[in-house]
Formats: structure tokens, sequence, C-alpha cells
């Protein structure tokens, strides 16, 4: 692996191949997934309301991301902005709101 000076490590892995570039290059999808998992960790658990509170908020900042950064990676789904955004927020504060609404046994 070569950087040029100036350039951290991290940056340098953008155009390696491999699983390190793509990781490199979609970070913050990774994020989000992570989320998922945990929320999915958490429910097969037996703690549902947790997991499915981590799978909305993982929702939300996907939403996050796709609003402020300028490359989102694969979180871009459509060409227009809008559409993300109100996909990930409307689903993620939905499944928020419905996991925290639901009474226990």
């Amino acid at each position: 692996m070569s950087r040029t000076s100036g350039e951290s490590w991290w940056a340098s892995l953008k155009n390696q191949p491999g699983l390190a570039g793509r990781i490199r290059r979609q970070w913050p999808w990774v994020v989000v997934l992570a989320g998922v998992g945990l929320g999915l960790i958490g429910i097969a658990l037996g703690w549902w309301r947790a997991g499915a509170v981590a799978i909305g908020a993982s929702m939300v900042l996907a939403g996050g991301l796709r609003t402020i950064l300028r490359t989102p990676g694969i979180l871009a789904i459509r060409k227009q902005r809008w559409i993300d955004l109100c996909f990930y927020y409307g689903l993620g504060i939905a499944t928020i709101v419905v996991a925290l609404m639901v009474r226990p046994a």
C-alpha cells in the first residue's frame, strides 16, 4: 500500500482492491448495517423492544448520513435525495414509534 505524503492510512485504503477498499468506500453503509445487526442480535436474545429501536435508530442514522455526506455510497438509493430521506426517516421513526407503543404481554 503506497500513500502520498500527508495522506492518512484510512484515506489510502480508498483505492485499495479487495475488502479493505470496499469497506473504505462504503463505510456509511457498513455503520448502518452494524446497527441493524446489533438490533437483530437484541431481538434474538429476547430484547425485542430494544432491538427494534436499534434498527429504527439505524435507519434514522442512514437518513442523517444521506443528508450530510456528499458521497454516501450505497445509501444513495435514488438520485433524488428527498426520496431517500423520506424512506430512511419515515421507516426509522415508524419502527421506533411502533416498538415503543406495543404493550408488553
